[in-house]
C-alpha cells in the first residue's frame, strides 16, 4: 500500500496532539500515513518532534524552518498546519496554489472571507481542504449524538445551560497567548478558539442555526509586549460574553463564559430534554470529549460508561471501522486517517472547508451580535450580508 506523505507545518503544543494520535494508528497496525517533513521557525521545536515520531515510524521526516522551502522539495502530498490564526489563510493559501492538499486546526481562518478564499482556490484546483475539529469524534461524543437521535433517553432537546465562569488571565509573556490577545492576529478570543469546538458540536448535535444575540465585554487591556508582527499592543479581545443560540428546530442554548470573574468558578454543561438531562462531565467548551451522564426524570441515572458501551455494541464491525479506523478512539488519529483516505480519493471528509465556515460563522455570529447589539440571522453572517465586526480584520490583512 502506497502511503500518504504528510508534513505539519508548526511544531508547537498542538503539533504532538496530532502526532500521538498518528502513533495510536500506526502502533494499531495502519500503513497508509507517514510523516515526511516537518516544518517550523524554531529548529528546536521540529527536532524534539522528528524525536517523538521516530519513535513508531522508520523513516526520518525531514526539517525545514521555512515553509517556501518545504513546498519546493515535494517530499509532502499534503500538509497539516499547526499554526497561529494569522498564518492559515496566508500559507494555507501558499499550499493550495502549490497543488497541496492541507488540514488547518480550527478555525479555518481568521474570517469568513479568509476562508471563502481557501475553499475557493481548494475547489479550482480540486484538492482537500479539511478542518482538524477532533472532538465530534472521540467515542464518547459519537454516543452522545447517537444517544439523543435514535435512542431518545431524554426525548426530544429543549435547551442547554453551560458556563464557564472562573479567574484565569491570559499569561501574555508566553508566546501562544500574545497573539491570541489581539483581534487582528486571532480573529477573536476565546469564542473563535475553544468556542469553536462548542461551536462545532452544537451544529453536529442539533443542526442549522436561526439566530444569535451576544453580549460582549473586553475588561482585560493589558499591553502585550512584542506581540507578532504588531510588537507593543493593547489586548482587545473578550473574556466575558453571554450568548443565546437559537437552533431552527426549536432548541436555544444558553452560553456564558468569564476568565475574570473572581471568588468562585462555575464549569457546568446542562443538555434537557423532555425526560431528563444529559450532563457534561468535564471541560464544557469541549462538548462530552469525557462523556456525559443522563440523569432522568425517575431518578434513573445511566453513565457515560453504559451510554458508549451500549453505542459500540449497537456497531457492526464494518461500522466501527469506519467511524474507528484502526480500533483508534483518538480524535486527532481519526482525522488524520480520514485527512489521508481524503487525499487518495476514497472518501470526502467529515469536515471540510464549507463545514469549517459554518462553524465559523457561528463564532461569527455572536461577534456581529455584540457590534450590532441586536440579535442576528445566522445565514445573513454566513452569506457575508452582515460583516461589521470582521471589517478591521479583512482591512488590516487585505483581504477582499
Amino acid at each position: 500500500m502506497e502511503k500518504v506523505r504528510i508534513g505539519i507545518i508548526g511544531c508547537g503544543g498542538i503539533s504532538k496532539c496530532h502526532i500521538d494520535g498518528v502513533k495510536i494508528l500506526i502502533e494499531n497496525g495502519c500503513e497508509e500515513i507517514e510523516i515526511t517533513a516537518l516544518c517550523d521557525e524554531n529548529r528546536d521545536n521540529a527536532e524534539e518532534k522528528k524525536n517523538m515520531i521516530l519513535k513508531f515510524q522508520k523513516n526520518e521526516p525531514l526539517i525545514f524552518t521555512n515553509y517556501e522551502d518545504v513546498i519546493s522539495k515535494k517530499v509532502c502530498d499534503g500538509f497539516v498546519l499547526c499554526l497561529p490564526h494569522f498564518l492559515h489563510h496566508t500559507i494555507g493559501l501558499e499550499l493550495l496554489k502549490n497543488n497541496y492538499h492541507i488540514m488547518i486546526e480550527k478555525p479555518l481562518a481568521l474570517t469568513l472571507k479568509a476562508g471563502e478564499k481557501l475553499v475557493d482556490e481548494a475547489k479550482k484546483r480540486n484538492l482537500v481542504l479539511s478542518v482538524a475539529e477532533n472532538i465530534r469524534r472521540y467515542l464518547s461524543s459519537r454516543s452522545i449524538k447517537w444517544i439523543i437521535e435514535n435512542k431518545k433517553y431524554v426525548g426530544e432537546m429543549r435547551f442547554a445551560l453551560v458556563s464557564l465562569v472562573m479567574n484565569a488571565p491570559f499569561d501574555y509573556t508566553r508566546y501562544a497567548f500574545k497573539w491570541r490577545g489581539i483581534k487582528v492576529l486571532s480573529g477573536g478570543g476565546m469564542i473563535l478558539d475553544s468556542g469553536h469546538h462548542f461551536a462545532d458540536m452544537l451544529l453536529y448535535l442539533f443542526g442549522e442555526v436561526d439566530e444569535i444575540f451576544c453580549e460582549i465585554k473586553r475588561y482585560d487591556e493589558r499591553i502585550i509586549e512584542n506581540a507578532p508582527i504588531l510588537g507593543s499592543h493593547k489586548a482587545d479581545v473578550e473574556d466575558m460574553w453571554n450568548a443565546i443560540i437559537k437552533f431552527k428546530n426549536g432548541i436555544f442554548v444558553n452560553w456564558v463564559y468569564s476568565r475574570i470573574a473572581l471568588g468562585f468558578d462555575l464549569n457546568f454543561g446542562l443538555y434537557y430534554g423532555k425526560n431528563g438531562v444529559i450532563k457534561d462531565k468535564s471541560f464544557v467548551f469541549h462538548p462530552f470529549q469525557n462523556g456525559g451522564d443522563i440523569i432522568l426524570n425517575d431518578g434513573k441515572v445511566l453513565t457515560s460508561e453504559q451510554i458508549e458501551k451500549e453505542f459500540l455494541d449497537s456497531l457492526s464491525n464494518e461500522e466501527k471501522e469506519e467511524i474507528f479506523p484502526y480500533n483508534c478512539y483518538d480524535g486527532f488519529g481519526i482525522e488524520w486517517i480520514d485527512f489521508a483516505r481524503g487525499i487518495k480519493g476514497e472518501r470526502k471528509v467529515e469536515i471540510d472547508g464549507e463545514e469549517g465556515l459554518r462553524i465559523m460563522a457561528f463564532c461569527e455570529s455572536c461577534y456581529e451580535s455584540d457590534y450590532l447589539k441586536s440579535q442576528v440571522k445566522f445565514e445573513d453572517v454566513y452569506k457575508g450580508k452582515i460583516k461589521n465586526y470582521q471589517k478591521e480584520i479583512n482591512e488590516f490583512w487585505e483581504i477582499k
